[in-house]
């Protein structure tokens, strides 16, 4: 029995953090490099610096064949990214000539409160001076306003490679630290959905006012909303559906076949007997397995809940779900924090005994 969590993002929000099981991505930490991967196999490499001008760095990269490498700058000063006038940034790695940004090539983020750099960072040699360097210096200016901070880059090799080998460009032409002569990868049957625009229509008319996911906030979105095409015209989009509470976020699955969307019920039991539901909580969707797991917490510390787990079965008009697993406990009155949480041994509604 796996617990999981789709992805870090609506975790963050809440101000709270789950672990990722390797089914749904990757996390690792190298020096003061924090890097997370999912299973879309979309990662990032960032850092955040406290008391500096620069307050962080961040390198992302989807998981596509050949795909461009965006890198985002956070000032301490968000006058820089609401002010006006020409925007500059400089990179300098030990000292050597900077590499200059301005014009099309600096975005705002706004959600990030970032400035996003473009450009080509492989070919130019930037990412190689970043895996090889010790302290990038990075210099924003905008008119009169001027932000320069040091970036240490200990652990960034590390980093590089550990996402070349999850995207699996390790000896490809397009990796970023590992680079060979093989040609790059098909690109994965999954992919990330960031924005309300990335749904077919019929899906977007869910988050509308009226829909069954009117409240969704299109920022919860990025890193927890996906599409997998399952088969020829059959496509899921699992997304968050709804504003959740501090550690349990409703997600929703729909399902497009030749045009027409509907929503996949998620089996469940209820009062001893067969039910369905909508929506499932904390979900984790396995997609190399086609299986799904979701765990409603009663409490934050996770000790006490519903753990479901659900497989693919098909369906005369399209694919359906079978129900697994399904565990419950109370909560205790008291929270043993020495205590090891593992629904497998907690009381099972399904399979019945």
């Amino acid at each position: 029995m796996r617990l999981s969590t789709l992805s870090l993002t609506l975790a963050a929000l809440a101000g709270s953090s789950f672990a990722v099981n390797a089914a749904d991505g990757a996390y690792k930490e190298f020096k003061s490099w924090q890097v997370s991967c999912s299973q879309t196999q979309s990662c990032s490499m960032r850092q955040f610096i406290s008391d500096n001008p620069v307050s962080g760095l961040e390198l992302q990269r989807s998981g596509l064949p050949e795909a461009p490498v965006a890198l985002l700058i956070s000032p301490s000063e968000s006058a820089l990214l609401e002010g006006e006038g020409e925007l500059i940034v400089a990179i300098s790695i030990d000292g050597g000539a900077p590499t200059t940004f301005k014009d099309k090539e600096i975005a705002i983020d706004a959600n990030a409160q970032a400035l996003s750099l473009s450009g080509n960072f492989i070919g130019s040699g930037l990412i190689d001076s970043l895996k090889n360097g010790t302290t990038a210096k990075i210099t924003i200016s905008r008119s009169q306003m001027t932000a320069e901070g040091d970036v240490p880059l200990a652990g960034a090799a590390a980093s590089l490679l550990f996402i070349d080998e999850f995207q699996k460009r390790v000896g490809h032409v397009d990796a970023m630290s590992a680079m060979g002569d093989k040609a790059p990868n098909p690109p994965p049957p999954v992919s990330d959905i960031r924005r309300f625009a990335d749904f077919p229509e019929t899906v977007r008319a869910r988050f509308a006012d009226g829909g069954e996911c009117a409240e969704t906030e299109e920022a919860m979105l990025d890193g927890n909303a996906l599409a997998h095409k399952i088969a020829e015209e059959q496509t899921l989009y699992i997304t968050p559906c709804g504003m959740g509470g501090a550690y349990n976020f409703p997600y929703a699955v729909f399902v497009e076949v030749y045009g027409t969307v509907s929503t996949l019920p998620f089996p469940t039991m209820q009062e001893g007997a067969p039910s369905a539901v909508t929506s499932a909580f904390n979900l984790s969707y396995d997609y190399e397995a086609k299986a799904f797991s979701a765990f409603f917490k009663g409490r934050g510390v996770g000790d006490c809940g519903t753990y479901n787990e659900w497989k693919f079965a098909k369906g005369a008009m399209g694919p359906q779900l079978v129900l697994v697993e399904e565990a419950f406990r109370d909560c205790p009155a008291e929270i043993d924090e020495n205590e090891a949480v593992d629904p497998a041994n907690w009381p099972k509604s399904w399979p019945l005994r």
